[in-house]
């Protein structure tokens, strides 16, 4: 199933995702990386087609990316992060019962054409696994996205729908 990722109104959205080596030459070349730290995974989401690709037979995954700054850049304590990670484990466990998100420490890296340089930013992947996916699911995430945003005071943050991103 596709849904029209133009449905959400996201800054932008990313359906391609590729392979990296280095999140300091993915972040000038692509605009951006991400590694996971648990597994040494190194990826960048790149253009791909307009629309959200939804597993009918499977596993789809959902995924908040939780930064560890606010305002951008001013780190914040382990306690603030903690707050956070526990206040979005509350707002999906509200909403779908006993499904508990697992976590994934990653590293993003993003070109700041502002900084002129490779900026770097530690995460915390919060992500479900669901075997249907709707529109008003997508939503959800979208409102733990504006709702870390507006509580971190980020310029956007990211939610993952399976291989694709976009950021709130």
């Amino acid at each position: 199933m596709k849904i029209s990722s133009s449905k959400f109104n996201f800054k932008f959205f990313l359906s391609g995702k590729v392979k990296v080596t280095s999140l300091d030459e993915a972040a000038k070349q692509y605009g951006g990386a991400t590694k996971n730290v648990d597994t040494g995974e190194i990826f960048s989401n790149v253009p791909g087609g307009e629309f959200i690709e939804i597993q009918q037979k499977g596993i789809n995954i959902l995924s908040v990316y939780i930064p560890d700054t606010m305002n951008v850049d001013q780190a914040i304590s382990k306690e603030q992060h903690q707050e956070m990670l526990y206040e979005i484990v509350h707002r999906i466990y509200k909403r779908y019962g006993a499904i508990t998100p697992a976590f994934e420490r990653g590293l993003g890296s993003w070109y700041s054409e502002e900084l002129q340089k490779v900026v770097y930013d530690n995460i915390i992947i919060a992500s479900i696994e669901l075997e249907d996916v709707t529109q008003a699911d997508i939503k959800f995430f979208i409102s733990l996205a504006k709702f870390i945003k507006k509580e971190m005071k980020q310029e956007a943050v990211t939610i993952g729908i399976n291989t694709a991103i976009a950021m709130i």
